[in-house]
């Protein structure tokens, strides 16, 4: 499953407080500096164009919140607009008792 396709949303939405004036700022055009797992969402945080934002990311699994952390982790340095083309490996659910 590629990034894109969580069900409910990858598109970010900002949670910091933005300067007056900045409300331009798309995520898209930014570059992924680190992460952190808040519950069943993470926060992104983004540089764009020299300013440092965060970005709550919120879906209904699958996949779970630990396989899109591990992907994005593997992917500090990217571009925001080329992070929806990873591919989130699927993980098997169960216990393995039958």
């Amino acid at each position: 499953m590629k990034l894109r396709e969580l069900k409910a949303t990858w598109s970010l939405q900002w949670v910091d407080c933005s300067a007056p004036g900045d409300t331009s700022a798309v995520a898209e055009e930014g570059v992924l500096e680190g992460l952190e797992r808040l519950g069943h969402r993470l926060l992104l945080r983004i540089n764009v164009n020299g300013r440092r934002r965060t970005a709550s990311l919120l879906w209904d699994p699958p996949p779970t919140v630990g396989a899109v952390e591990t992907v994005l982790l593997a992917s500090i340095g990217a571009q925001i607009r080329d992070l929806g083309d990873l591919e989130v490996p699927a993980i098997r659910s169960g216990t393995g008792r039958r």
